[in-house]
């Protein structure tokens, strides 16, 4: 039995490794984020957004299109899985039921934001209509609407992944508060970090009137969430040792 114990323990501090790295990751992944939109100009809400411009910005700057459509938002969202699994292991001994459905929040979120996001299909479809002949392109631009209103980042479309990600966060962010494995100042960070982004996001998707306002909230949620993810990575590692 203690062999088995000390086996498990070692296989979770490897794991504990490779969530400290995709922390590691989602802070690198923020920050391309963050400097792609930067230099893409002017910042607009993606509802405002006609296809054809689409369709051009993915023909002259890909990776700002696709960045912009929620490219980012996939890979971050996947790489919180590993992180979320084990902060669900670390707290499963006195806060089993919060960690449990903080995890399965979570995993559900990041299923619904990917199924509903629509980046991929549109960078199809703009490949498509850059070939196309005058006669296809109406057809190529009403799928493209199409595709849009279902699943266009920052929109009602992919509202609802976003909404089970960030209460899963902010409910394990209150875990941490609680469980005494990391420092309160890295669950409060995680608190306001996730609080503000929950703001933010609904903001851009149901009052687009708003978005310059709430892009100035995201940024301080931004930079506390990249503090938030280094100090859990730090501390993964020393947990990993």
């Amino acid at each position: 039995m203690q062999q088995k114990a000390e086996a498990g323990d070692v296989r979770w501090k490897a794991f504990y490794k490779f969530a400290a790295v995709a922390a590691l990751l989602i802070v690198l992944v923020g920050l391309t984020d963050t400097v792609t939109s930067m230099l893409g100009g002017e910042t607009r809400v993606n509802s405002a957004v006609d296809v054809t411009e689409w369709f051009a910005l993915f023909q002259s700057n890909r990776l700002g299109a696709l960045g912009n459509l929620g490219l980012f938002n996939i890979l971050t969202l996947s790489l919180g899985i590993p992180l979320y699994i084990a902060l669900c292991n670390l707290h499963w001994k006195n806060h089993p039921s919060f960690a449990a459905l903080s995890l399965v929040l979570f995993a559900m979120g990041t299923a619904i934001y990917i199924s509903s996001n629509t980046v991929f299909s549109m960078l199809a479809l703009s490949g498509q209509y850059a070939l196309a002949g005058e006669a296809q392109k109406p057809l190529l631009e009403a799928a493209g609407r199409a595709l849009l209103a279902q699943g266009a980042d920052l929109t009602p479309g992919t509202f609802m992944g976003f909404l089970f990600t960030q209460s899963a966060a902010l409910m394990m962010a209150f875990v941490l508060l609680r469980g005494g494995i990391f420092s309160k100042v890295t669950a409060w960070l995680g608190i306001a970090g996730f609080g503000l982004m929950l703001v933010f996001f609904t903001v851009a998707a149901f009052v687009p009137s708003q978005f310059t306002t709430a892009v100035m909230i995201s940024a301080p949620g931004g930079f506390l969430l990249i503090t938030y993810q280094i100090l859990l990575a730090r501390r993964l590692l020393q947990l990993a040792r």
